[in-house]
């Protein structure tokens, strides 16, 4: 038979389990984080911290200046892909799956 006393004791080895599993997946991903933020550029970085906060992603370069191309000329395919990308933009972010 177990007594209460053990099984206080067995939660609370399982509970401190849990908290240093957490605790070493959350020096990761700070880790993870502070290489992120001395690679990427400014408008990934700026992205990355969208998504983290449940936010959708801002469009790419057709609303930004990074990657734009100087030019009268419209294709079709400069189209849907700008379309795409605004769409994309305001769209709600997926439910999480758990």
């Amino acid at each position: 038979m177990v007594s209460d006393s053990d099984e206080t004791a067995l939660r609370i080895a399982r509970l401190e389990a849990r908290v240093a599993k957490l605790e070493t997946i959350l020096a990761e991903r700070s880790r993870l984080l502070r290489v992120l933020t001395r690679e990427l550029c400014d408008e990934d970085l700026m992205n990355l911290s969208l998504l983290a906060g449940g936010l959708p992603p801002i469009a790419r370069s057709g609303f930004g200046l990074l990657g734009w191309r100087e030019t009268t000329a419209l294709s079709s395919g400069d189209v849907d892909r700008t379309m795409e990308q605004l769409w994309r933009s305001v769209a709600p972010p997926a439910p999480e799956e758990e």
